[in-house]
């Protein structure tokens, strides 16, 4: 039996993935559409490789058999994650993703009891930011008495990758959105906040945006009052033509930009606590996470139905990504 299939291998985070796990010694089967791509990858990594559509049950059942994780890194997650989702729950097969799309942390709220019922467990996020906050986040509620509130941003540096940039235009259209007691409302896309990243810029401007925390940070540490806010540096945002842009920063881009990410806990009280993360580039934090997060998978670390990387794996599994640490303010 392979241990787990990389589908999206191909593409800029799903190749650094793949060489992630190569060089850690995990058996894996790298996988995507594209015949010529596959081929390639998988002659150059001396692994096992899949090509299919996922629109095809029969193909997608076939090419699953056998496999114990799938790791998605097939963007955008809008159109992936559902027919992937169906069908590890129709096989068994633990699916996890690195998706930062709201899209693919709801379909994991929709599908958590037909996996649990199937024993599968669904792990949208396993690196990325989804990882990188919920491990701030779950850090600083522990230290705080009856939390109210959790604002939690994200500092974005360097360039994004095409596909990355595809996905995030598509997901512009959608209403900002924060949790205000349980619930996910609109919030006024104006109402920008101040955070310090410790990073010696002191406070910064930093707009609200609607990123996937506010699942799963809810559910992990039960904070119902939760928003989260990106501030972007250099180029972050491309602008013109999408579809010109190179597959993603090069690895001395990724070397100069590191990210950093900054938490606000405001408790019943009124009483305020701060810490910040201090971390790699994103490019380079979410396949070495996400890759991570298979391998404490594959060792027995699973809980069926729709979980989140913190609430599995403790709010610790951050600072196990090389160049990653905590820090209270």
């Amino acid at each position: 039996m392979t241990d787990f299939m990389i589908y999206g291998a191909t593409g800029y985070t799903g190749r650094i993935a793949s060489e992630d796990a190569k060089h850690l010694g995990l058996r894996f089967i790298v996988a995507g559409r594209t015949t010529t791509a596959v081929t390639e990858l998988a002659s150059y990594l001396h692994a096992p490789s899949r090509v299919f559509d996922i629109d095809n049950n029969q193909q997608l059942d076939s090419h699953l058999a056998g496999i114990q994780v799938l790791l998605n890194c097939a963007g955008p997650f809008m159109r992936t994650a559902e027919p992937l989702i169906r069908a590890c729950i129709r096989n068994g097969v633990h699916y996890m993703d690195i998706s930062a799309e709201l899209e693919s942390y709801q379909l994991a709220e929709e599908h958590d009891e037909d996996a649990r019922t199937a024993h599968v467990m669904l792990l949208p996020g396993c690196g990325g930011s989804v990882a990188m906050l919920g491990c701030l986040a779950g850090h600083m509620v522990g230290t705080v008495e009856r939390p109210a509130r959790i604002d939690i941003a994200l500092h974005v540096a360097g360039s994004m990758s095409r596909g990355s940039a595809m996905s995030a235009t598509e997901n512009l259209a959608h209403n900002c959105l924060q949790r205000q007691n349980g619930r996910l409302v609109e919030q006024d896309t104006n109402n920008g906040a101040t955070f310090d990243f410790d990073n010696g810029k002191g406070q910064v401007q930093c707009v609200p945006v609607t990123l996937p925390d506010l699942i799963t940070i809810w559910k992990s540490t039960k904070v119902c009052n939760i928003r989260t806010f990106v501030h972007a540096s250099g180029d972050a945002f491309p602008t013109g033509p999408l579809d010109v842009l190179p597959d993603g920063p090069t690895p001395e881009q990724r070397e100069r930009t590191p990210y950093d990410a900054s938490v606000i806990v405001t408790a019943e009280d009124g009483s305020v606590r701060r810490a910040v993360l201090h971390t790699v580039n994103g490019y380079s934090f979410t396949p070495m996470a996400s890759v991570e997060a298979v391998r404490r998978v594959l060792a027995g670390e699973v809980r069926e139905g729709f979980q989140t990387p913190a609430g599995l794996f403790g709010h610790t599994f951050v600072e196990a990504i090389p160049g990653s640490s905590i820090k209270n303010l």
